[in-house]
């Protein structure tokens, strides 16, 4: 059964046997309380199901619609949207019984419970509505804090994108994405129960919704939207060390995936080049590898704030370093410390999308990747700093050991360190391709700040692990 059949057997049931039922609600008009209508908007949205308005009703008798059917639409449009939180959608259709035309309007429910009024206090005691009988009450603090421990996690990137139609896909980069569906019928139950599958779409077949990650990464023209006019990257390259006027500007717009695409071709063509040696003949290749740079490009695009949008994702390229710097800071828990074994997700869908497109493997390990990936070419590890409201990646450019910094040398063993879980000289040797004599005087000097500690009194054959200290501040 359709969801619109299962509504109207439902309707006909109720004014049949004149029963109250908590998901139907019969009005004869439209009432101008708006306050009162977002209370019953917002105790539908809390349902299971949703719930259903039926206008032209009088006590449990069809009279025909009195108001203006596209105002009635338009007006519980306008609430379930603008004054929920999340917002919500509605299912409008005509029904006739008696011969008597009545409006349905179906409240969907929303994916993420409870749904409050915006401009109400959250555990004020008026902000979720629940419905009893026939009748909308408002829900206790303890009902509201029950369903936010027992809900679903609500993540913005599978929330619906407003007021945009279906069409505004990208299919030739659906068909890629999906290449088995019907291409000959862009909408057929088969595309879009796939779609609906992979979270690209939202809600029920007949009325379907495009999710925000499905969006950013299919749509043809994502940044049309004026909530994601920001959702782009700004390539600059400077002239020296300092933030100036860049020598070169790029605006990368379009999808994520194309983003992702253009951005690293940038990045090849202007990575500095270090000698290899393969035989007897010298190349120069990137200092950074693609699986390098696609890493950190794809995690600033899948871990940014959208609900932030007052900049772009920016890549800054200088002569000394790359930053890659995205809206939105740590997400709670996680410190710049503890992220080489501690993961979370802002953004969960638009991982598992952009792992499907082949842009990573997403599976939380990208920093113990990006560490272990920086350290076998002998360069500076990526340096992370949480600003609250954005999170910066600084690469650096290569160098030789002499010209590492204190902090850089530092880093590079800690890391070592959590990787390896212990270390010797020969470890640290091969990690910055230096002499014993200068590995044993790091471990010395790492000794003496307490970072390092021996695991025995040996010093021929001696092993060393992080300090508790460190340990505490890293695996709090």
């Amino acid at each position: 059964m359709d969801d619109k059949s299962f509504w109207k057997q439902l309707i006909e049931e109720a004014l049949q046997s004149k029963a109250e039922y908590n998901f139907l609600d019969f009005k004869l008009n439209l009432s101008d309380k708006n306050e009162r209508l977002k209370e019953h908007i917002n105790a539908f949205g809390n349902l299971e199901r949703g719930g259903c308005f039926v206008f032209g009703v009088k006590e449990f008798t069809p009279i025909g619609l009195q108001d203006d059917r596209d105002a009635i639409i338009q007006k519980v449009t306008h609430l379930a949207i603008s004054t929920q939180e999340p917002g919500l959608h509605i299912d409008a259709f005509p029904l006739t019984i008696s011969n008597k035309p009545l409006l349905c309007i179906h409240v969907l429910p929303s994916g993420s419970k409870p749904v409050f009024i915006k401009d109400r206090a959250p555990l004020g005691g008026m902000a979720c509505f629940k419905r009893s009988g026939s009748s909308t009450v408002a829900m206790s603090v303890q009902e509201i804090k029950d369903l936010l421990v027992n809900t679903q996690e609500y993540y913005y990137d599978e929330s619906t994108v407003q007021d945009v139609q279906l069409d505004s896909l990208n299919f030739d980069v659906i068909f890629e994405f999906l290449p088995k569906q019907n291409m000959n019928d862009r909408w057929s139950p088969k595309n879009i129960a796939a779609l609906i599958d992979y979270r690209i779409l939202s809600g029920i077949k007949k009325t379907p919704h495009i999710t925000t990650a499905g969006w950013l990464c299919f749509a043809t023209d994502p940044q049309s939207v004026r909530q994601f006019r920001n959702a782009y990257i700004e390539f600059q390259i400077f002239k020296g060390t300092a933030r100036d006027i860049p020598i070169k500007k790029y605006d990368i717009k379009g999808s994520l995936p194309n983003q992702i695409k253009q951005s690293l071709q940038l990045l090849q063509q202007n990575i500095w080049l270090v000698p290899k040696i393969e035989g007897a003949i010298r190349k120069d290749i990137p200092a950074y590898s693609d699986a390098i740079l696609r890493e950190v490009i794809t995690n600033s695009l899948v871990h940014r704030d959208y609900r932030k949008m007052h900049q772009p994702v920016k890549i800054s390229m200088f002569d000394n370093r790359i930053e890659i710097e995205n809206p939105g800071g740590l997400m709670p828990g996680l410190t710049t410390f503890n992220l080489i074994h501690k993961r979370d997700w802002r953004n969960p869908l638009l991982a598992e999308l952009m792992k499907k497109f082949g842009f990573g493997e997403m599976d939380g390990q990208g920093i113990d990747r990006l560490y272990a990936m920086t350290i076998a070419i002998k360069v500076p590890p990526p340096v992370f700093v949480d600003n609250q409201n954005s999170f910066t990646v600084t690469l650096s450019a290569p160098k030789g050991y002499e010209d590492f910094s204190a902090q850089e040398k530092r880093l590079m063993i800690i890391i070592l360190a959590i990787m390896q879980e212990t270390l010797d000289n020969e470890s640290i040797r091969n990690c910055f391709g230096i002499s014993i004599v200068k590995a044993s005087n790091l471990i010395k000097a790492m000794m003496a700040e307490k970072v390092l500690q021996a695991t025995s009194p040996s010093k021929k054959y001696a092993k060393y692990i992080l300090t508790p200290q460190y340990r505490e501040r890293i695996f709090e």
